[in-house]
């Protein structure tokens, strides 16, 4: 096999990619086509980590044999649609037979979603030809449209049929495949309300795979001007219009997808806007983190048209509980992973602390007590200052401190210095522990253990407290007081 052939663009391990190579090479002399999203990517020189084949014949006796050959795992995606996988890892061989209503494989392609996808290639010459000489199978120009960077849906009647295709077009504009055509984007518009009907476990995915992307600032903006946002987060649809302080340059709406915008250049280069970007490098690495940063800041304001009230000033008391409360069940309905929606929601809660903690900090007023409440509170607290980083920078009113972003940014470098120089102390030097209240207070575990230990620390962060003894007269006093309150 020549060195660019198929098996150069599988995630695969040598091992692996060698038994595989030697399963298909079997396949290589019958009527077995490379097709779909496959052959696309790798049209563009990326990986891939699965592979659609189409065969004319039967799939399942060729599934089995396969799998039988590699020792791979054999799953029926669905039988009465002849659709069966292989799997090792997460790297997957889907065979299919020709899909209902087709009567050759020209007519399979046509009824695919997007050009670019209604793609194929015979198995024989994508194992043996480097890419760029394969005879393609391309009914609808998809090859001209790949390389133009075009996202053309083959008909409105092919998105009525998988409502979900509508969600796709973006999600490959996210991904950079391109910018969705306007007859395109014009049938996505007419059939938005269309998505649902569509499992919501097939939603988080797509909407999953967009905020994974760069782009999925600009992606949601966009979904948001053809009015897919409001379909799936009818929620939002609320901020349209509704006014701000003269902080503010936008409705709440505006700046809602603005945050967004920012909290991803933030997270894109964030050596640009912190002193240091080590605390961030943890962030960056962990995809669910990243992923929660942006729904916060998408959805940090989402309570500010239920507590809209206007008397000599607009307020919004309470409105990250409320926006909170509503990106929970909004999470729930759309089966977001809940760690994932407690991330989100965690952040929306919370999102004001900065701010608040800021003010005291540069009049002086800030408590240690107030500094270490935070830190336990958000123990990733990198996070929270990216949400209200992206909400500062979104807000850009005549009354704004245009300087507000570099005042957080200097924040969160004392907060890091007060985590490191105090925090780690007491951390290092415990003065009392869970042993002392069993065996002096003769206390039996349970909750009020953490209450008082924290209670320790706390006296210890701001310097009541610095020997083992003044630790234990603390406790033996607040030990007294809490059985008074119960008497």
């Amino acid at each position: 096999m020549t060195r660019k052939g198929l098996s150069s663009f599988w995630r695969l391990g040598p091992k692996d990619r060698q038994a595989l190579e030697k399963g298909l090479k079997e396949l290589a002399s019958r009527e077995v086509y490379l097709t779909g999203g496959a052959v696309r990517d790798i049209l563009r020189g990326q990986k891939v980590q699965d592979l659609d084949l189409t065969v004319l014949e039967s799939p399942e006796p060729l599934a089995r044999e396969i799998a039988q050959r590699l020792s791979w795992t054999l799953i029926p995606l669905h039988e009465e649609f002849g659709l069966w996988r292989i799997a090792r890892g997460s790297f997957t061989v889907d065979l299919s037979g020709l899909r209902p209503g087709a009567s050759d494989l020209w007519e399979d392609l046509r009824l695919r979603d997007f050009t670019f996808n209604a793609l194929a290639v015979k198995l024989e010459k994508a194992l043996y030809t480097p890419p760029e000489n394969w005879p393609l199978i391309d009914p609808a120009r998809g090859v001209e449209d790949l390389k133009k960077g075009i996202i053309r849906a083959l008909s409105q009647k092919n998105l009525e049929e998988d409502p979900l295709r509508i969600l796709r077009a973006y999600r490959f504009q996210a991904w950079r495949y391109g910018k969705i055509e306007e007859e395109t984007r014009s049938w996505l518009r007419e059939l938005k309300a269309q998505l649902l009907s569509v499992a919501a476990e097939r939603i988080e995915h797509e909407l999953r795979l967009i905020m994974e992307s760069s782009q999925g600032g600009k992606t949601v903006r966009l979904m948001a001007e053809d009015g897919v946002l409001d379909v799936l987060f009818p929620e939002i649809s609320w901020a349209r219009g509704v006014p701000q302080p003269s902080f503010h340059h936008l409705d709440v709406f505006g700046h809602l997808l603005l945050s967004l915008e920012w909290a991803e250049r933030i997270l894109g280069r964030p050596e640009f806007f912190w002193e240091d970007p080590r605390p961030f490098r943890e962030l960056l690495l962990n995809p669910e983190r990243v992923a929660a940063v942006k729904w916060a800041a998408l959805f940090h304001d989402l309570g500010k048209p239920y507590t809209l009230v206007f008397r000599e000033r607009l307020t919004f008391y309470e409105h990250e509980k409320v926006g909170a409360e509503l990106f929970w069940k909004r999470a729930q309905a759309l089966r977001f992973k809940k760690r994932l929606a407690q991330r989100v929601v965690h952040l929306i809660r919370h999102h004001m602390r900065p701010f608040h903690l800021l003010e005291e900090w540069e009049e002086g007023r800030l408590t240690a007590r107030a500094q270490r409440k935070l830190l336990r509170d958000v123990p990733d607290y990198p996070d929270l200052f990216v949400v209200a980083m992206a909400d500062s920078l979104a807000a850009q009113g005549p009354d704004k401190d245009p300087k507000e972003f570099r005042r957080l940014a200097r924040f969160f470098e004392h907060l890091r210095a007060f985590q490191r120089e105090n925090l780690k102390k007491v951390e290092k030097k415990r003065l009392v522990t869970g042993r002392d209240l069993i065996e002096i207070w003769k206390l039996k575990p349970g909750p009020l253990f953490r209450v008082l230990l924290e209670a320790v620390e706390e006296a210890q962060v701001e310097g009541q407290v610095k020997t083992r003894s003044e630790a234990l007269r603390f406790l033996d006093q607040k030990i007294k007081a809490l059985k008074r309150e119960v008497l």
